[in-house]
């Protein structure tokens, strides 16, 4: 049974025996203005067993008001407990008395776990989104909104291919003792794993790192363990599976195993294995990068932000090694879904550019405008733009004004066109290509969805429009300041707990300082921003 807050304040509580008002300005003034009309207790009654019997629970509303809190200051389950006791400002949003903890820190753990397996969380964040357009900032009957990503550094250590299948080998002897109710030190010595009990095994090894021999050696002997211990964790039930799938995926994923050997051997495998897992303790991290400069481990946060208000309408967590617009047209329905609004138009940068990602919204009869992503420099050759590709009459003409017809087309949808009886002769070959075959042109798929955005985005008018995505860079900006950049959990689930949580708090702030400002400006003379105008105002007669 959940128990709910009282109405009726109590004497000692903080606000009420002393006489303490939080600032207008400040979040926590705001949430407390605010915490009747955010979260009811009704509203998370699904968490709780539909029972009247047994003591009641901490208000589930609450518990809400702290997971807002803690996120927006960055702490930990137990720096926020203590502060709900010995932080004012916190009392005051909670309506507790000075020096009174809401609960223990395991209680506000299993709350935050109920939100995480429940996608409760996804209803805290329309919250965000429900005042936006309660006080007028997210209006009108159709919208118009940006997308982008960022890149979130996971919370998972990420290891080499000696100390990673140590790591995942760790792991499994851990669920096979937990489920026999052995001592993990003890089993590993038994087993004859020992060499697993230190912090790392690479850094252990006394062998010689220069030694390629040495390196394929100790390999081999890591390889083995592990291939034992998959012997003995097979038919072990589902806990050992799922540690024992891990580290089946970390040795396909990193060695070479060589099967007619006698003995066997094994080699690291050359490059870097798709969608491969760089952190046994947090296998849903991958290798991304942002740009050509920038790489990182983790996970990319995918939002939508409505470009008039700023309010984000839509938020994902994606894989690291994800394209930017992997599931972008799922996230513009999601911000129909989150405001009731039919999104008119969304636009992106040059990452949502490509030609499937276009043909996804064509097929659904949406808009999406993006930059065509640049052609390359063709080693300073005559490039795909110089040619005239005219696909009603299905001829391409070159800058030397041969136009042909000879083309093959593809299993994909493409075609290649040909100019090989033109360009033996011609004066411009050295311009165009050094291919003894001649020049040939690829089009692709959707090359008139990418021909009609190149001219819109080189018009003023299509300049101007893409120029207003900007919005989006504003609101990542706001999640960076709230700590986004870092996982603060382990997994995919959790991560996006932590994405939706930050929006939710970005909304809210941005929402409540414009109203604000509304109001600063209807009443110039209250408060002490419309004061101070006043009186910089020249006196009159």
């Amino acid at each position: 049974m959940y128990g709910r807050v009282k109405r009726q304040l109590s004497l000692h509580d903080a606000g009420s025996f002393f006489n303490l008002k939080l600032p207008e300005s400040s979040f926590y003034g705001q949430l407390a203005s605010a915490r009747d009309r955010l979260f009811k207790d009704d509203d998370f009654a699904e968490l709780y067993k539909d029972t009247n019997n047994g003591r009641p629970s901490v208000p589930p509303s609450q518990l809400a008001l702290v997971v807002l809190m803690q996120a927006r200051d960055g702490i930990s389950d137990a720096e926020a407990i203590e502060r709900t006791a010995h932080d004012l400002r916190w009392s005051v949003v909670l309506r507790l008395g000075a020096t009174e903890p809401l609960c223990a820190k395991s209680t506000l753990q299993l709350f935050r776990a109920h939100l995480v397996l429940s996608d409760a969380a996804s209803a805290i964040f329309k919250k965000s989104v429900s005042e936006a357009k309660r006080v007028g900032l997210l209006k009108g009957e159709a919208l118009s909104v940006a997308t982008d990503t960022k890149p979130i550094d996971g919370q998972g250590a990420v290891e080499d291919t000696y100390n990673l299948l140590a790591t995942g080998m760790g792991m499994l002897i851990s669920a096979l003792c937990k489920k026999d109710g052995k001592d993990k030190q003890e089993w590993m010595l038994e087993f004859g794993f020992g060499r697993y009990l230190q912090t790392s095994v690479k850094g252990s090894a006394d062998i010689d790192w220069s030694d390629k021999d040495a390196r394929e050696s100790f390999l081999t002997l890591i390889v083995g363990d592990a291939r034992k211990l998959l012997e003995m964790a097979n038919g072990q039930g589902p806990q050992v599976k799922d540690a024992a799938d891990l580290l089946s995926k970390l040795l396909l994923q990193d060695v070479e195993e060589g099967n007619s050997d006698d003995p066997p051997t094994a080699t690291i495998k050359e490059g870097t294995a798709k969608g491969r897992i760089p952190s046994a303790t947090d296998p849903d991290v991958r290798h991304g990068r942002k740009s050509k400069s920038k790489r990182f481990t983790g996970h990319k946060a995918a939002i939508v932000t409505e470009i008039t208000s700023g309010i984000i309408v839509g938020l994902e967590t994606l894989a690291g090694d994800a394209p930017d617009s992997t599931g972008a047209l799922e996230l513009t329905k999601q911000a129909e879904d989150v405001t009731g609004t039919q999104v008119i138009e969304t636009l992106g940068d040059c990452a949502y550019g490509s030609g499937a990602t276009r043909q996804e919204y064509e097929d659904e009869g949406r808009t999406l405008l993006a930059r065509v992503p640049h052609e390359n420099s063709n080693k300073g050759m005559f490039t795909k733009s110089q040619f005239i590709i005219d696909l009603d009459a299905g001829t391409v003409t070159c800058p030397a004004e041969h136009t042909t017809n000879m083309v093959t087309e593809h299993a994909d949808g493409s075609t290649t066109y040909y100019f090989d009886e033109y360009c033996g002769g011609c004066p411009l070959r050295t311009k165009c290509t050094s291919s003894a075959l001649g020049r040939s042109i690829s089009v692709h798929p959707q090359e008139r969805l990418l021909m009609e955005a190149r001219e819109y985005q080189n018009t003023p008018e299509g300049k101007a429009h893409l120029r207003k995505r900007v919005i989006v860079e504003n609101s990542l900006a706001r999640l960076a300041h709230l700590g986004i950049g870092q996982a603060r959990y382990k997994g995919h689930k959790k991560t996006r707990f932590q994405l939706t949580i930050a929006c939710t708090i970005a909304n809210l702030r941005r929402t409540w300082n414009w109203a604000l400002e509304q109001t600063a400006n209807i009443n110039p003379v209250e408060g002490p921003m419309g004061l101070a105008r006043q009186q910089r105002q020249p006196a009159t007669a």
